[in-house]
């Protein structure tokens, strides 16, 4: 898994990021109890439900899902599982090329770094989760890292947000 993951091609502090998520060694509001760090409130800054640990904090916050279910749509993907390393090996597909499995792991890594990126803003500066906006985000910066990466694509960012699949497999 970590061999097909270090060779996705995106910025280096997004992959560090996913790589920390997948790791458990983000920063969470748990991780910093068992520090025996005081901490105000070790419920989820956006739900207010449930220990901030990191399957919470980027897979299971119901606020967090609906971004996860935008881009399961997107691409077409029916499947729900839970748990960094599944959640991640289900963006790999069978009997594709490996730019396809390079783009796929690129979204889920995009994806990653940007609720990491929100929520720090939240906790921060203030403010609010907007989901739409970090599926948004998602689609944009991956379209853009591909584009840059193989410099003979043929496909403009409306296909993009259309058929990502076809797409991918256009690479």
């Amino acid at each position: 898994m970590f061999c097909w993951f270090w060779k996705i091609k995106v910025l280096p502090s997004a992959h560090v990021t996913a790589w920390r998520v997948l790791e458990n060694k983000i920063v969470t509001k748990a991780n910093l109890l068992t520090r025996e760090i005081v901490i105000e409130s070790a419920l989820c800054c956006l739900c207010g439900v449930k220990l901030k640990e990191t399957n919470h904090m980027f897979f299971d916050c119901r606020i967090v899902w609906l971004v996860w279910n935008l881009c399961f749509k997107w691409l077409g993907i029916f499947s729900v599982t839970h748990g960094s390393y599944s959640h991640f090996l289900q963006f790999g597909m069978c009997n594709v090329s490996e730019s396809v499995n390079l783009g796929m792991g690129s979204i889920w890594i995009v994806v990653v770094s940007e609720i990491w990126s929100h929520k720090k803003m939240i906790l921060f500066k203030g403010g609010g989760l907007d989901y739409s906006e970090i599926f948004s985000l998602t689609q944009l910066k991956v379209w853009s890292w591909i584009t840059y990466k193989f410099s003979y694509v043929c496909f403009s960012y409306s296909d993009w947000c259309l058929v990502p699949l076809d797409c991918l497999i256009s690479l």
